[in-house]
């Protein structure tokens, strides 16, 4: 199973934050998919995936970059299907909102960053859960690129990441009673 559909069963969050990787790295490589084979995929160990294995990921890799280039999202943006994705964490979270006394006060812990992310979006996000999966990918870039998180930003992704987890925990559960 590829580590794509694996995060989407298990994590939606976690899913949506490395689709967003996923669209970066295609982008990084200029919608290349010989170099996404040559510097992701050939590097892969063959006791962690094997030759068929390599082979789904490639089409996969494939089928993301095409995706990408039909919508229209070669240079910034999501894919379509992802932010699909995002409005279902979204959507349970005003759910949520309304009854949930166990996530009210996850949400309530959040909300000055989540604000305060949106205003620094100035425009661009509106969404709250958006503002949690930007602060969170904004992070995992962060560390990529080898810098240090300033400390009094620390407490707001973990805010973010609380936001996220709940929602995505209730999300998995609900399919798993189904």
């Amino acid at each position: 199973m590829l580590i794509a559909e694996k995060k989407k069963k298990e994590n939606l969050a976690e899913y949506i934050v490395y689709m967003y990787q996923t669209e970066m790295l295609i982008r990084n490589f200029d919608f290349n998919i010989t170099l996404i084979e040559q510097h992701i995929i050939a590097n892969i160990p063959e006791e962690k995936l094997d030759i068929q294995g390599k082979q789904e990921l490639r089409a996969w890799y494939q089928g993301t970059l095409e995706q990408m280039i039909a919508e229209g999202i070669q240079n910034s943006g999501h894919l379509a299907s992802v932010q699909k994705q995002v409005q279902k964490l979204s959507d349970l979270s005003v759910q949520l909102l309304t009854y949930d006394t166990d996530y009210q006060p996850i949400f309530n812990e959040a909300r000055p960053a989540i604000r305060e992310n949106i205003l620094a979006a100035e425009g661009k996000v509106s969404d709250p859960i958006q503002a949690c999966l930007n602060g969170v990918f904004g992070l995992m870039i962060t560390r990529m690129n080898g810098k240090e998180i300033p400390e009094h930003v620390q407490p707001q992704l973990n805010h973010f990441g609380n936001v996220l987890s709940y929602l995505s925990h209730q999300i998995k559960s609900h399919k798993d009673n189904q």
